[in-house]
């Protein structure tokens, strides 16, 4: 299971960070406007770089 949200800006995950804390994925993936992070567990790219996924 890796569970992806895709945001407008680089704006707070509520919903993901729930999502994560309840059922403790490898990894998740959040894609924004904005550069390439990795913190914890969560993976955060560019829209264009979705295709990659």
């Amino acid at each position: 299971m890796r569970p992806l949200e895709v945001k407008a800006g680089n704006t707070a995950t509520s919903s993901l960070n729930e999502f994560i804390e309840e059922f403790k994925p490898h990894i998740a993936y959040k894609v924004i406007k904005g550069n390439i992070g990795l913190s914890d567990n969560k993976f955060t790219m560019p829209h264009y770089m979705a295709m990659f996924l």
